[in-house]
């Protein structure tokens, strides 16, 4: 993961897009504050989901997990917590697969199965699709417009500090969030995998890093399909928008 997440880091663009909440935020603050979507991949899993769902709840704070299908049926409970708690759930594929490396059936597959167990656990098909290692196809990113996802969801990564995957402890992961933010932009964060092996310590972090963006004065929303390319996030089709009901 670590030597295809640097590679996709040269890639990232300096614009910075303003967008403007449509409503006051879950704290109550401004209405135009810039909003910034925090995102976790791979889980859920039993070590971290949890404690990063009390964070977000203590801080009032919506976000989007991109789950593996394989995670979200070992663990239902994570996944109907993770909707009952108002965050947004998409696609991450089945295991982890590189989409690079796997036939099209096995793609699709990949992403098919994932839909589905998410589905069993909420009720509702995902409406966006991060691909592992952020790794897309022509073939896939063409079937997830046949099914209506939104496909490709990237991330910003202009600095390309180390990310929390690379375990560079609580400090660490706060300077990459700080330095990644801007309005409008989605974070790349985990709550499985590779961050399990980090020390427990780092994941101070969370609170941290949530309480020093609203100081910079950022609200938190979560991530949408959108119908055009955004280049603050790598050409994601998506934005962040205030959490529903906000």
């Amino acid at each position: 993961m670590k030597s295809k997440m640097a590679t996709m880091a040269l890639g990232a663009g300096a614009l910075v897009i303003a967008l403007l909440a449509g409503g006051p935020s879950p704290s109550a603050h401004a209405a135009d504050e810039p909003l910034v979507g925090l995102t976790f991949d791979d889980g859920p899993s039993p070590q971290r989901t949890a404690f990063v769902l009390d964070v977000l709840k203590s801080k009032n704070v919506k976000a989007t997990f991109f789950l593996q299908g394989a995670n979200a049926q070992l663990y239902p409970d994570l996944v109907r917590r993770i909707k009952a708690e108002g965050h947004v759930i998409g696609n991450h594929s089945w295991n982890h697969a590189d989409f690079l490396e796997i036939s099209q059936a096995d793609q699709k597959q990949q992403i098919d199965s994932t839909n589905e167990a998410i589905r069993a656990v909420t009720g509702e098909t995902p409406r966006l699709m991060r691909f592992p290692f952020g790794n897309s196809t022509p073939y896939a990113t063409n079937y997830l417009r046949t099914i209506g996802l939104s496909g490709g969801i990237l991330w910003r990564w202009h600095i390309g500090q180390p990310g929390d995957f690379e375990c560079p402890g609580a400090a660490g992961v706060q300077k990459f969030v700080m330095d990644e933010a801007a309005p409008g932009a989605i974070i790349l964060l985990h709550d499985a995998e590779d961050v399990l092996a980090c020390p427990a310590s780092q994941w101070t972090y969370l609170a941290t890093a949530i309480d020093a963006l609203r100081a910079r004065g950022y609200e938190f929303g979560v991530v949408a399909p959108s119908a055009t390319a955004n280049p603050l996030n790598e050409g994601s089709p998506a934005v962040v928008v205030p959490p529903a009901g906000s």
